[in-house]
C-alpha cells in the first residue's frame, strides 16, 4: 500500500472489554497495544469493569458490573472482548454489537462451571478469534471460521536489556520466578530440586515476584525473596535475576498458554529453563536462549550449567532478546491486530 492509500484510510473505533485494571491479559493482549493501533488509525476505547475476574464476588455481581460496557460499546465498529465476558460463563456476548473479535490466552474451555458449554458457544457467535498460540487457535477453528494466531507480545520500550551484561558475574546466582500466587502450585512441582541446588550452592537465591508470598519451607529462607509485584517495579526485579524458570504439568491447561513468564525474562535478557510444554517448546525452537527441562535431573543440570558460566548466561539471554525482538515485539503484533481490524472496515 502506498503512503496516499494508507493516508485515505479511515479511522475504525474499537471497543475494547477487558477483565480488570491489573488483568495480565487486559494489560498485554489489550491495554498495551491502544497507543500502538492508534497511530495506525485504530482508536481503541477500553470498558474495564468495576469487579476484575479474579475478585472473589459471587458471578451475579460479576455479570453486572459488565452491563454498562455492552451499552457503551455500541457506537464502536468493532468489539473486542478479552475472553469471555464472566469467567466460565455465556452472559452478553451475543448482545455486543457485530463485528465482534474475542481474544484468548488460555484454555478457557477448561474454566469452571460452564466454560465446556460456553466457551464454544460463545466463539460461534463471534467473527473472529485472536488466539495466543496454535493449540488454542487449533481449538476454536471448530467453532469460528475466522481464527489468528497472535502470540502475547512483550513492550521493548518498556522491557530493556539488564544492564549488568558488560560487567563481571554478579556475586549471587538469583533463580527468578514471575506469577500470579495461584500458580505456586507448578513452582511446588520443582521446590526438591530448588531446595538441593540452594544447599549445594551457597551463593544461590531464590526470587519470587507475586501478589502473595510462597507458603513453602524451604531451607535458608534468608535466600528466598519475596518481591511485591506492581507495574512500576516488575521490571527492575526482572533486571536483579540470573536466570529466569517457568515449570509446568503437562496438560491440557498448560498448553494453553502463551509462554509470558518465559517472554519476560527473555526480553530483560536472562537464560531460562522451563518445561517445554505447549508454547514453551516453539519458543525455544525459535531461539538458543536456554534449555528445557522434563525431570529432576534436567531442572538440576541446567541450574548447574548456568551457575558457573556466566559467559553461557549472556550468550544465551542475549539469543533470547534477538528472538523476542524478531516474533514477539509488541510493534510487530500490533501490526497483526491492525489487520484483523482492517477486514472489518469495508
Amino acid at each position: 500500500m502506498n503512503q496516499g492509500n494508507k493516508g485515505r484510510e479511515h479511522l475504525i473505533k474499537v471497543a475494547a472489554l477487558t477483565g480488570g485494571l491489573d488483568d495480565p491479559a487486559s494489560r498485554f493482549r489489550v491495554r498495551q497495544y491502544i497507543p500502538r493501533l492508534a497511530q495506525k488509525g485504530i482508536i481503541v476505547n477500553e470498558y474495564i469493569p468495576f469487579f476484575g475476574k479474579s475478585c472473589g464476588l459471587p458471578s451475579p455481581f460479576k455479570i453486572c458490573a459488565r452491563i454498562p460496557a455492552l451499552f457503551r460499546s455500541r457506537d464502536a465498529d468493532v468489539v473486542w472482548i478479552s475472553r469471555e465476558l464472566v469467567q466460565g460463563y455465556e452472559t452478553f456476548e451475543r448482545m455486543l454489537k457485530r463485528p465482534r473479535v474475542m481474544d484468548i490466552d488460555d484454555a478457557i474451555w477448561l474454566s469452571w462451571p460452564f466454560g465446556r458449554f460456553t466457551a464454544a458457544d460463545i466463539a460461534r457467535v463471534m467473527d473472529a478469534v485472536a488466539a495466543g498460540n496454535n493449540y488454542l487457535a487449533n481449538h476454536f477453528s471448530k467453532y469460528c471460521k475466522r481464527v489468528y494466531v497472535v502470540p502475547t507480545a512483550i513492550d521493548l520500550d518498556r522491557y530493556q536489556m539488564r544492564s549488568d551484561l558488560a560487567g563481571s558475574p554478579p556475586e549471587k546466582f538469583v533463580i527468578g520466578w514471575t506469577g500470579l500466587a495461584c500458580n505456586y502450585k507448578y513452582l511446588r512441582t520443582i521446590a526438591p530440586v530448588l531446595q538441593r541446588f540452594m544447599q549445594d550452592h551457597r551463593q544461590a537465591e531464590l526470587m519470587l515476584i507475586s501478589n502473595l508470598p510462597w507458603k513453602h519451607n524451604l531451607p535458608s529462607p534468608d535466600r528466598v525473596r519475596f518481591v511485591l509485584w506492581n507495574k512500576e517495579n516488575e521490571v527492575a526485579a526482572l533486571h536483579s535475576m540470573s536466570v529466569g524458570i517457568m515449570p509446568l504439568t503437562d496438560d491440557k491447561w498448560t498448553k494453553g498458554k502463551c509462554s509470558f513468564k518465559m517472554l519476560q525474562y527473555m526480553a530483560v535478557g536472562l537464560p531460562v529453563v522451563v518445561s517445554p510444554v505447549g508454547m514453551n517448546q516453539e519458543v525455544l525452537q525459535k531461539g538458543n536462549c536456554g534449555f528445557a527441562a522434563t525431570s529432576p535431573g534436567e531442572w538440576y543440570e541446567a541450574l548447574e550449567r548456568l551457575y558457573g558460566d556466566w559467559s553461557l548466561q549472556i550468550k544465551l539471554g542475549q539469543a533470547g532478546r534477538k528472538t523476542v525482538e524478531q516474533f514477539y515485539n509488541a510493534d510487530i503484533i500490533a501490526g497483526e491486530l491492525t489487520r484483523i481490524f482492517r477486514q472489518f472496515s469495508g
